[in-house]
C-alpha cells in the first residue's frame, strides 16, 4: 500500500520549541510573582503530561497546593505564557529543525499530502504560519490539541487528522518526537519515526519504525525515500 500522507507533531519535532516554552512559562512566572522556576531537569519530567494548562495543574499539585492558592487564575497565568511565547516566535527565535526544509520540499515534490497532529493549541500553530516558520509549504490538515476531546497520548488528534484526510493509516507515517506522541499515533495505527531532542532521546519509543536523532542524517542519504522505504517496513510487519 502506498504511502500517501505525513502526519507532524509539532513541538519538538517540527521545531525545537521546549526550550522557548520553557523560557515563556519561567518568564510569566516571574511576571505574577509566582517562587517557580521550572529547570531543564524539572521540565524533562512536565513534559510527561502533555497541554500547557494540564502542566501547570499537575506542578501545583506536585507542590501539594491547590489552584485556589495561586494570586491569579491558572487559565490567566497560561495565557499570559503563551502570549511571551508567541512574541518570541514573532521575533525570530523559532526555526525548523535540522533536516526537516529538506524532507518538506521533497515530500511536496513527489506528491505527499502534508498534515500535523499535535497537542499545543491552534493558536500557537497559527503563529508558526505568520512568523513563516511553516508557511512555505501547503498543510492540507492542521488538528491542534483544543480541537479534541483527549491530548496525546490518546489517539484523537490523529483519528482527526485521517478523518479530514480521508485516508486509513496504512496509507499515512507520523512523525513525532516523544513517547506520549508514538503512543498516540500507534493508537491511531499509524507507522511512526521518531526524531529525538535532548528532552526525549532518552525515552521509551518500543514499536516505532525508527528513531533518529533529527531528520539532517536522513537527508543525507535518499530524504523522502527514507519515509517510504519506513513505511514499507512497516506494512511488511502486519499480518
Amino acid at each position: 500500500m502506498k504511502l500517501e500522507a505525513m502526519i507532524w507533531d509539532v513541538d519538538g519535532t517540527l521545531v525545537n520549541s521546549e526550550e522557548l516554552h520553557r523560557f515563556a512559562f519561567n518568564r510569566a512566572f516571574k511576571e505574577f510573582a509566582l517562587d517557580w522556576r521550572w529547570s531543564r531537569r524539572t521540565y524533562r519530567k512536565l513534559l510527561d503530561v502533555t497541554g500547557g494548562k494540564e502542566r501547570i495543574r499537575f506542578y501545583v499539585k506536585l507542590s501539594s497546593m491547590s489552584e485556589g492558592c495561586l494570586a491569579i487564575p491558572l487559565e490567566e497565568l497560561h495565557a499570559r505564557k503563551t502570549e511571551i511565547f508567541h512574541d518570541r516566535i514573532q521575533n525570530g527565535d523559532l526555526a525548523l529543525r535540522r533536516g526537516v526544509k529538506t524532507v518538506l520540499d521533497q515530500a511536496l515534490n513527489n506528491g505527499f499530502r502534508l498534515a500535523i497532529a499535535t497537542t499545543t493549541t491552534l493558536s500557537n500553530v497559527e503563529t508558526l504560519f505568520e512568523s513563516g516558520v511553516l508557511s512555505s509549504w501547503q498543510w492540507e490538515v492542521v488538528v491542534a490539541g483544543d480541537q479534541v476531546e483527549r491530548k496525546k497520548p490518546a489517539p484523537d488528534v490523529y483519528l482527526e487528522a485521517l478523518r479530514r484526510l480521508n485516508l486509513s493509516p496504512k496509507r499515512c507515517i507520523a512523525v513525532e518526537d516523544s513517547e506520549n506522541g508514538l503512543m498516540s499515533a500507534l493508537a491511531a495505527e499509524i507507522p511512526t519515526i521518531i526524531t529525538t531532542n535532548a528532552y526525549t532521546r532518552y525515552q521509551n519509543f518500543d514499536g516505532a519504525v525508527a528513531v533518529l536523532e533529527d531528520l539532517g542524517e536522513t537527508t543525507k542519504m535518499l530524504g523522502v525515500g527514507h519515509f517510504e522505504a519506513w513505511h514499507a517496513a512497516a506494512l511488511a510487519l502486519v499480518p
